[in-house]
């Protein structure tokens, strides 16, 4: 063997172990922060010491850092936690929920039935309906692609686990159509759908007007995370200061967004300073022995509206729009309408891998509303079956109470 062969072997040796090293460091450095700080596993089904051993084996194969993205990607669906993300995607990778979500999927004695349909978006054009049962995806029995994608170190999945997979799969791949099969109504049918898409999307960070019978209507769009709705929502409630009252539609907050927001929407219908959730930091107690928990206040601010306000909620109402949901819960004046929320565990802290530069977003902190029911767990004051609905019932409402 001649001696630049065994240079260049060489070579390559020492860069595969470097390779090696690099995503060990980075598997250590991210298993490690998940196992000290995430907030939720008792809530979890999960043996995190489990996945440490199942994904370090497969550490051996590892050669760039796509495949260590992957890596990172199936450890955190281990978790079946819609709050835990990153910040990059492979392009077989599963969309997000609830953002690229257009419909929900509920499971029912291993059935798996769509529960409500986002109004607003393409689906509505589908001919699927609440209340299909959905059996294949693109030709697939979907019992089978959920047994292909459930957690290794999970033996025995329960309806949580199996309703997080069963949405994740109906939102889809990147690289990949939607064609679903249902039965409904007894026939059996395949629809083709395009990725969750809005019809109409507004360009405006909220928007609001004057319904029928002097009742103001805001709508936000999607942007609890930018501060110009600080500034934006008391000038429209401003000019909604005559109705008789006022809707807020949360309906479609997927993507959460910041506590400053959500106490300049709040403050502007309480004339107090109140309580507005509790916090509790359950890493440091479960590192250090020491309970972190507090009590966050909401301070009103100037010229609030006093007469009724509705607040609108739906499966696509996700994180600081389920705060918001859940805050107004306790304010007398409002009153809180609609499905369950999306559930996203409670707030987010994120990290970025020092070698491969992942960046991940896990929750750290519990959430609770002021009477300690957990925020995942808030139940709307007057519940509906679905989006559609759920205006229907306020407008339903305000008609009664104008008798």
């Amino acid at each position: 063997m001649s001696k630049k062969l065994i240079g260049f072997l060489f070579l390559m040796q020492v860069f595969f172990v470097q390779a090696q090293s690099k995503y060990q460091q980075d598997f250590n450095f991210f298993w490690e922060t998940i196992n000290t700080e995430y907030a939720y596993f008792d809530s979890k089904k999960t043996n995190w010491k489990n996945v440490r051993e199942v994904y370090r084996k497969k550490l051996k194969s590892i050669k760039n850092d796509w495949d260590f993205t992957y890596l990172i990607e199936l450890m955190k669906h281990e978790l079946y936690d819609p709050h835990f993300t990153l910040n990059r995607n492979l392009a077989f990778s599963f969309r997000l929920i609830p953002n690229d979500l257009d419909a929900h999927i509920s499971v029912k004695n291993d059935k798996y039935f769509i529960d409500d349909i986002r109004q607003g978006y393409k689906i509505t054009d589908s001919g699927l309906q609440i209340g299909d049962e959905i059996l294949k995806i693109n030709g697939i029995d979907l019992n089978e692609i959920l047994k292909r994608n459930y957690p290794e170190s999970i033996a025995n999945p329960d309806d949580v686990v199996k309703e997080y997979f069963a949405n994740l799969i109906f939102a889809g791949r990147h690289n990949e159509p939607r064609n679903i099969t249902v039965r409904q109504n007894g026939n059996v049918k395949t629809v083709s759908l395009e990725k969750a898409t809005s019809i109409k999307k507004s360009g405006n960070l909220l928007d609001y007007k004057i319904l029928e019978n002097n009742i103001g209507y805001i709508k936000i769009n999607n942007s609890l995370g930018n501060n110009n709705v600080i500034k934006q929502f008391p000038k429209a409630v401003d000019q909604l200061q005559s109705t008789k009252a006022i809707i807020i539609d949360l309906r479609d907050t997927h993507s959460g967004g910041n506590t400053d927001v959500a106490k300049a929407i709040m403050g502007k219908f309480i004339q107090k300073e109140m309580p507005y959730q509790i916090h509790e930091r359950v890493g440091l107690e479960r590192e250090f022995g020491i309970k972190r928990k507090y009590i966050e206040i909401l301070s009103p601010l100037k010229n609030p509206y006093v007469k009724p306000v509705y607040v609108l909620v739906s499966r696509w109402t996700g994180s600081v729009g389920e705060a918001i949901g859940q805050g107004f819960s306790n304010i007398s004046s409002a009153t809180v309408i609609g499905t369950k929320m999306a559930q996203l565990l409670g707030a987010i802290n994120c990290r970025t891998l020092p070698n491969s530069r992942l960046r991940y977003c896990y929750p750290f902190e519990k959430l609770y509303n002021t009477n300690e029911v957990p925020r995942e767990d808030f139940i709307p004051q007057i519940q509906t079956k679905n989006y559609k609905e759920t205006y229907l019932k306020v407008m339903q409402i305000i008609h009664e109470q104008k008798r």
